[in-house]
């Protein structure tokens, strides 16, 4: 039996694969394409390692990266940047409110530990459970990321609790899995998941 849940942001409790919409970016569905072809690709992720320890340094590095992938104007590059972070393009899965509601109803103490370059909260607020969490703990805040020992410690002393009695959830080996090195239990989810369909997250309910 756990006392708290932390829970990852992005590929646990939100779909991140369709965020970036081009209707929402207002462009065509090629560029979209294009632009994620070249965040993924290998020269990509290494540009995007420490992107997300402060606001500043994510808007540089992922404007930088989307202008790369084609020829774009400044007006173009902030659009599809507005729709990465826009709030109300990310989309919980569908046991996300039902799963932290459970956990909240019974007394456990829930938060969420993200790498991200801007603030979730109105994201969480519209799925209806950031007044369940008891804590928010985002790396663009305080300059950590996540496989950093450190942040996963801030969050557990943030929740008032031993690293032990804590159950970690999240889809990264690498990024997520770090938090047994401050001796936290770790469920990692698997790599497959949909948008439409439950991301498995009733199995926290019989952990926890």
């Amino acid at each position: 039996m756990f006392s708290g849940v932390l829970f990852d942001f992005s590929g646990t409790l939100f779909d991140d694969r369709s965020v970036l919409d081009p209707a929402r970016a207002a462009v065509g569905d090629e560029v979209i394409t294009g632009v994620l072809a070249h965040v993924d690709s290998p020269e990509g992720i290494a540009a995007r390692q420490g992107c997300d320890v402060s606001r500043e340094r994510h808007r540089a590095v992922w404007t930088a990266l989307i202008a790369e992938s084609g020829t774009y104007s400044g007006t173009v590059v902030d659009a599809i940047y507005h729709a990465l972070t826009d709030p109300s393009a990310w989309r919980p899965y569908p046991d996300t409110a039902r799963v932290v509601t459970a956990l909240h109803d019974r007394g456990t103490r829930v938060g969420v530990v993200s790498n991200i370059g801007w603030d979730i909260r109105p994201a969480l607020a519209d799925a209806g459970v950031l007044d369940l969490l008891d804590t928010v703990v985002l790396s663009c805040e305080h300059g950590l990321e996540k496989p950093d020992p450190a942040l996963f410690t801030l969050a557990c002393d943030k929740l008032g609790l031993p690293p032990a009695s804590v159950l970690y959830v999240g889809d990264d080996p690498l990024k997520d899995g770090a938090a047994v090195r401050v001796g936290m239990p770790v469920y990692l989810l698997p790599t497959e998941r949909s948008a439409d369909r439950d991301r498995g997250l009733d199995a926290v309910l019989r952990l926890a």
